[in-house]
């Protein structure tokens, strides 16, 4: 069970990032996540990519729609997909702006290569452009992951996505803030990263890649700081490996999929909608980021 001092912890740590700032001053990859990896998930993983069926114009799902308004984008100007994957009797429906820099092909490709467990707790993937880089932000009491910019790394989804195993839709009972992981965070003498040294939060979905790639591939990168992270590393296998880190096991427990609603929408509907988004990040402990990966 979590206790109130947990679950307060959990709120503080998305709403108030500066108290948890700088957990450790040892970083276990120096240069990020994605160099040391990229390399190895990519080549022990692939999306088993059944099928993909275009919506017709005119019609999206009610979360997609919000976060394209949210970030001043037109609804009608999403691109809307069922995309099938062998391991799961139910779709899941993907939700890309035209013009983003993330092509659908990768955005399947990355989706898919995670375990059908870790999938099952992303309700839509949904693409949108940036100016530059990629940025990602975790809606975590509906399920929702957000994608700006070329964000086609595995280790960026298996980040988002680790949000969502940390909140599992709950995100005032984040395991991320209950006493065992604090408990291991004193323990250890690292972090992952410099981005995992911005809150417990984030360094729990870096512990999340770490942790996926020693499942797959039963060795880590070379460690700067070798056994610095193993406290945490060891508490979030013994707690999630079986359910969501191993590739077996079949889809189950998924989010419901939003009402279908009109891509049109009112200035008036869009002007109220946009101020609501603009209002909750950095203010709503339910959305994390926006994550920023170079």
């Amino acid at each position: 069970m979590i206790n109130l001092f947990s679950n307060i912890v959990a709120v503080v740590a998305v709403s108030a990032v500066g108290v948890f700032a700088d957990l450790k001053n040892k970083t276990d990859y120096p240069d990020g996540l994605s160099g040391p990896f990229t390399p190895g998930l990519n080549n022990y993983t692939e999306a088993p990519l059944e099928w993909f069926t275009p919506w017709g114009a005119g019609w999206i799902p009610k979360g997609c729609k919000d976060r394209f308004i949210g970030k001043g984008y037109d609804a009608d100007d999403a691109e809307v997909f069922n995309i099938k994957y062998t391991d799961c009797d139910q779709a899941w429906t993907f939700c890309r702006h035209k013009d983003a820099q993330l092509s659908l092909k990768d955005m399947a490709d990355s989706f898919g290569r995670m375990s059908v467990h870790m999938r099952s707790l992303v309700r839509h993937p949904i693409a949108l452009p940036a100016s530059s880089g990629c940025s990602a932000l975790a809606y975590t009491d509906i399920g929702d992951v957000v994608m700006l910019g070329n964000c086609k790394g595995l280790t960026v989804w298996l980040h988002e996505t680790g949000h969502q195993l940390d909140a599992r839709l709950k995100p005032s009972n984040r395991f991320s803030g209950t006493t065992p992981w604090l408990e291991a965070l004193e323990r250890d003498t690292c972090v992952p990263d410099s981005y995992a040294n911005t809150n417990t939060v984030e360094d729990f979905a870096q512990v999340v890649v770490v942790a996926q790639h020693e499942t797959l591939l039963g060795y880590k990168p070379e460690e700067a700081f070798p056994g610095c992270l193993d406290q945490r590393q060891s508490l979030l296998e013994r707690t999630f490996q079986s359910d969501y880190l191993e590739y077996v096991g079949r889809c189950s427990n998924r989010p419901r999929d939003f009402e279908i609603v009109s891509t049109k929408t009112t200035k008036r509907e869009k002007m109220k909608m946009m101020k609501r988004a603009k209002a909750q990040e950095g203010n709503d402990p339910n959305v994390v980021g926006p994550c920023s990966f170079p």
